[in-house]
């Protein structure tokens, strides 16, 4: 009887260096891609799919490892990608350029990201768009969202108060900061929990913690009642928000500040530069950003973002039948009483 070949272990999971060959390959892979992205619907994403196939052998091997077995870093980074050759400005008030030439940036994300889901917007985050521009907002200096630049951005999940949040998100690199002192940061709960004491963690499971949504989906009166951590002992899901969530007695907020102390303890950050693209899984890690100066020059930072769940029938009555964007969050909480 002939076995079938084994997946091969992959040393250093969480960070893959494309070499030249497979970078060209995929830019190749890239170039040959003819379709319309202002448009995305069941036929444009049925062939993007098909064509992530093709992807350099390695970097699927890597996918479909992060997706079905994950990782203690619950992050993977994948550097030496293609580049757009020609950059518009840097946008200045974090919409979409209308005169951004090629879509590499793009691309990547799709063909990426289709390993390991079904892309999703919301209505409140970014007008619905799949793919987010990610810039300093002259003005949003001092805000602890993704148009802030100032201040530390705190550790968070993405989207942590939405029923149907990413169980994926991916940045991908077309601008570093000027001084190239943004950094990702982002940190494990599998590598945190050694850092917790028990008791801590046994409040952390129950729903004591107060959740706001972040500013960018405009209803600040809204919020929910949750854990911070369920499912799996090892393995826990984690649901946090370093400056929206709080404790609703001392004990509770004493367990958080606990895990705040612990994901700093474990964190590793990393200045992406153009070509890099990370994958952050939404369950397992917490996300951060470290401060920096922008110069509204049009070079200043510019990453772009999608975020993807295992399950989009979940989310079927969020949407209409043939969109990928959740009606608006109000909503979604005001079904659910």
């Amino acid at each position: 009887m002939i076995s079938a070949p084994k997946m091969p272990v992959l040393k250093n999971s969480h960070i893959y260096v494309l070499t030249d060959q497979e970078k060209e390959e995929l830019n190749q892979l890239i170039q040959s891609i003819k379709l319309d992205l202002n448009q995305i619907d069941h036929y444009t994403l049925n062939q993007l799919e098909k064509e992530s196939y093709k992807l350099p052998e390695k970097v699927i091997d890597h996918l479909i490892s992060f997706k079905r077995e994950k990782n203690q870093h619950g992050t993977i980074l994948f550097r030496n990608l293609p580049t757009d050759k020609e950059l518009p400005n840097t946008p200045d008030d974090g919409s979409a350029p209308k005169n951004k030439m090629e879509n590499v940036s793009e691309l990547l994300l799709y063909l990426f990201m289709l390993h390991l889901g079904e892309p999703i917007g919301y209505a409140d985050e970014k007008n619905g768009q799949i793919i987010h521009d990610i810039c300093p907002i002259k003005g949003k200096e001092t805000n602890i969202e993704n148009s802030g630049s100032q201040v530390f951005f705190t550790y968070h999940t993405e989207d942590a108060i939405h029923p149907h949040k990413p169980d994926y998100l991916s940045l991908v690199c077309l601008r570093s900061d000027h001084e190239q002192k943004a950094k990702t940061e982002t940190a494990s709960i599998v590598q945190a929990l050694e850092l917790i004491p028990g008791y801590a963690i046994e409040l952390l499971r129950k729903p004591l913690y107060r959740l706001s949504p972040p500013s960018s989906f405009n209803s600040p009166e809204l919020s929910i009642q949750t854990s911070v951590l369920s499912g799996n002992i090892i393995q826990p899901n984690l649901c946090i928000h370093g400056s929206l969530m709080e404790g609703v007695n001392e004990e509770a907020q004493w367990a958080l500040e606990e895990l705040k102390k612990a994901l700093a303890e474990v964190s590793s950050g990393v200045v992406l530069t153009p070509g890099d693209l990370i994958i952050i899984d939404n369950h397992l890690a917490a996300h951060a950003r470290t401060a920096f100066t922008p110069k509204y020059d049009g070079k200043d930072r510019w990453l772009q973002r999608m975020f993807v769940v295992v399950d989009f029938n979940k989310s079927g009555a969020s949407r209409s039948i043939r969109s990928h964007v959740c009606m608006p969050l109000k909503i979604e909480l005001e079904l659910k009483k």
